[in-house]
């Protein structure tokens, strides 16, 4: 049944206040942040291709997020308790940073490592399981607009997010010459936890869907969805964006700490003036997914991004270049979450979800660890303080990324929607 525009609106305020709220505290709380916090405890890249991959490796448990259904009784418990729960593992990271309780700072890093996996676990289930609640108040042919102007209020919260973690750093690093691994990274981390813990108040703005019935939940019900040849490729896509992405992630963390000496704040603020031009632009991408379809925009978007790696190589000029180039990510962003349930709207488009992150973010994990040998090959970890080391593997990153537009190029044409 569509649902009213009162209940559109509802909807719309209540999914954009979340967003907003919850991306500050992602945003004081970002990988950037996690790596430059292992990394003064003493970490390695291997430890932080670890914190790059785990969390990806766990999250293919969220394919059993539409479960929890079951267990949680409706949309909105079920995401409120996800939500609440991550909310618990970053109030535990700032103990990594006391030495008293830890016998080595290899043990303080592998508890970052693992407080960080379980808060993304408990996110993932419950963003997959706040998406197909979305998918089912939101109508086909307004998608485009709806999540476009939510990309909008998710980036301008991880700006604002970024910014503050980034003053606060410098701050307390050049003013008081303080050391930031024991206060500005503990600080940060509670500052998100409560940040998204604040962020569940609006769900009670948005509808829930009258019915209770809930959708089939087994391994052959779930693939059902990805059995066309259409299907097949979009999965093809994610597969391979994932592999190219995690494969080359590593230096891409360890080259503005190690090679350029950059400290945090310029990574957050470039982190900021990305999610500010993601901002600028989400509602006009919506606007034109909503036109033109969800393919040549992610088209587009894809062919962007891949050019990052390639302006890394021009020193800290190419870092902020990249990181700027990085804005076409709202393309993906947008379209993303569309093109997975393809027209669904009801609670079938819960597993379909949950499938497609879980299978990509194993992918993702998998080859981020993998990862770990490929930086080795192609830049030896005596050669990681010099820039021009890392030119040939952010070539090879660049192309890795530009060929996954492939299965989305030859993409069977394009269905407008169904129930």
């Amino acid at each position: 049944m569509k649902p009213s525009s009162g209940e559109l609106d509802r909807t719309s305020r209540g999914a954009n206040e979340n967003a907003g709220i919850w991306a500050l505290g992602n945003g004081l709380v970002s990988t950037t942040l996690v790596s430059y916090f292992a990394q003064s405890l003493g970490a390695q890249s291997a430890a932080i291709s670890w914190i790059i991959a785990a969390p990806k490796l766990v999250g293919v448990l969220r394919w059993f997020a539409p479960s929890l259904l079951k267990l949680g009784g409706s949309f909105r418990t079920t995401t409120t308790v996800a939500f609440l729960l991550s909310t618990v593992f970053l109030l535990v990271l700032p103990l990594c940073a006391v030495p008293e309780i830890w016998p080595s700072a290899t043990v303080a890093i592998s508890a970052i490592v693992l407080c960080w996996c379980m808060y993304h676990l408990a996110e993932y289930c419950g963003y997959v399981v706040f998406l197909a609640w979305l998918m089912q108040l939101v109508p086909p042919d307004v998608r485009g607009r709806f999540f476009g102007l939510r990309e909008r209020w998710l980036t301008a919260g991880n700006l604002v997010g970024f910014l503050f973690a980034g003053l606060l750093g410098a701050t307390l690093r050049n003013g008081f010459e303080l050391d930031l691994r024991w206060i500005a990274y503990p600080l940060l981390a509670i500052y998100g936890a409560l940040a998204i813990a604040f962020s569940v108040l609006p769900l009670r703005r948005i509808p829930e869907p009258e019915t209770t019935s809930l959708p089939k939940h087994s391994l052959l019900e779930d693939w059902r969805h990805w059995s066309g040849a259409r299907a097949r490729w979009f999965l093809l896509y994610g597969t391979w964006f994932s592999a190219a992405n995690g494969l080359f992630s590593t230096l891409l963390y360890v080259y503005p700490y190690r090679a350029l000496d950059l400290s945090l704040f310029l990574p957050l603020v470039m982190a900021a003036s990305m999610r500010l031009g993601q901002s600028l632009i989400s509602r006009p991408v919506g606007v034109t997914i909503d036109r033109i379809g969800w393919r040549s925009v992610m088209i587009g978007g894809q062919v962007l991004i891949a050019f990052g790696p390639l302006l890394y190589s021009f020193g800290t000029a190419g870092f902020v270049a990249g990181n700027l180039v990085w804005i076409a990510y709202a393309l993906i962003n947008v379209a993303l979450p569309i093109a997975i349930v393809d027209g669904r709207h009801d609670r079938s488009a819960a597993p379909p979800l949950a499938l497609y992150f879980a299978w990509t973010g194993l992918v993702y994990g998998l080859t981020a660890l993998l990862g770990q040998s490929i930086a080795d090959l192609f830049v030896e970890t005596e050669y990681r303080h010099d820039p021009s080391a890392y030119n040939t593997y952010f070539y090879v990153a660049t192309l890795a990324r530009l060929s996954a537009v492939l299965p989305l190029v030859f993409l069977p044409t394009e269905r407008k929607s169904h129930t």
